[in-house]
């Protein structure tokens, strides 16, 4: 393609590309509007200093004509008269004093305009001013990044985007290109915005984590609104909150895919499809459809499941409160089920009451055998329809 040559200069060859053009502000353009800017403001200071320095001597002057013993016996100067003294009765020198405040008033106000140009001009500069392609996010604009771009046409920016821009889940990262585990922070419709870990290795990713067990550097047996807040650490152990969770799956078809791992070094997986209801129903866990995966079901044979602890019981064994016979809170049908927030042992206990009281999924390893980790990830069941 032909190029067209630079404006103002008949031998100066041909520039870059029109897209290049296009997307690109000078840097000496960037530069020369940058330094227009600080001098204007400069000059604003100074003229406000000089100013505040004429009002405190026009205000000595004015006190001392004030107090003269005799009228017209001494005379006020005006300090910006530039050298022209002007005798001024005192009202007059109010007037004038008035008038000259006035002016500045305007000269401020000019001066504003002018700032409020610059601005305008570079704000249009820095429309055409490209972030270095690689160093993009994803897709999501809520992270905070520098890009430092080998170009020196394009300065760093700093991009503050709005939380309101905050993805709804793991998921939706996910599908949006974000390929690293981590943690990040999102707002499901109608919640504040906290933050989740997101698996975005396991299967077609972007799982949310609403449950890990590791190393036992948590203590799981805890009270009602522990579990429905939320309690660990997101780096290791933690449960991610009954009422972060029903926000998340708003009542809608999830997956919840359980990793199970015992001290021999096996693993096993298992996976459901669920629904959440919110604290009215106990986050009553909903099964929506058979386990997938080598081990039977170990949840019962109940469709609805609610959350108990042993401070609110709402298991389904009526003579006996799971939770306190075990430990920590769980979707308990019965006793003898399963427990994967139950107490975590380094060794296997000697004593069999106290192992069952570990954690365990009755299908694998029976309930007497404390595994030695879980996890626990939801993710959106119309993903299991994409192609």
């Amino acid at each position: 393609g032909r190029t067209r040559p630079r404006a103002g200069g008949a031998g100066a060859g041909p520039s870059p590309p029109r897209e290049h053009k296009s997307r690109f502000a000078s840097w000496d353009e960037v530069n020369v509007l940058a330094h227009g800017l600080l001098q204007l403001g400069h000059g604003l200071k100074e003229h406000v200093e000089r100013t505040k320095g004429q009002l405190r001597e026009l205000e000595r002057r004015g006190l001392g004509a004030l107090g003269a013993p005799s009228r017209g016996s001494r005379t006020a100067r005006a300090p910006w008269s530039d050298g022209a003294h002007l005798a001024l009765p005192p009202q007059s020198l109010m007037d004038a004093q008035n008038l000259r405040i006035e002016e500045l008033l305007q000269k401020i106000k000019q001066q504003q305009y002018k700032l409020d140009k610059q601005n305008l001009q570079i704000k249009s500069l820095q429309s055409k001013v490209s972030p270095c392609p690689v160093l993009q996010p994803p897709a999501w604009p809520y992270m905070l990044w520098v890009p430092w771009c080998d170009t020196p046409a394009v300065p760093a920016l700093l991009l503050f985007p709005s939380p309101a821009e905050l993805p709804e889940g793991c998921h939706q990262l996910f599908l949006a290109g974000q390929r690293s585990s981590g943690i990040f922070q999102v707002q499901p419709t109608g919640s504040q915005p906290f933050k989740v870990y997101c698996d975005m290795s396991a299967g077609k990713g972007g799982w949310t984590v609403i449950q890990r067990r590791m190393d036992g550097s948590v203590d799981f047996d805890q009270l009602w609104d522990a579990y429905k807040n939320g309690f660990g650490d997101l780096h290791g152990d933690f449960w991610l909150g009954l009422e972060k969770i029903h926000h998340l799956v708003q009542e809608g078809k999830y997956n919840l895919l359980i990793e199970l791992e015992d001290w021999e070094g096996n693993s096993q997986v298992v996976q459901f499809v669920f629904s959440l209801g919110g604290e009215s129903t106990a986050y009553t866990l909903n099964l929506l459809g058979p386990l997938s995966g080598e081990l039977e079901n170990a949840i019962g044979e109940f469709r609805q499941l609610p959350f108990s602890t042993r401070d609110r019981d709402h298991d389904l064994k009526a003579d006996t409160n799971c939770a306190k016979h075990l430990s920590g809170g769980w979707w308990f049908s019965t006793c003898g089920h399963a427990n994967l927030n139950g107490k975590y042992f380094r060794s296997i206990p000697r004593q069999r009451h106290e192992r069952k009281q570990g954690i365990f999924w009755k299908t694998w390893k029976g309930r007497y055998y404390p595994l030695k980790s879980t996890i626990m990830k939801i993710q959106p069941a119309a993903l299991e329809a994409e192609p």
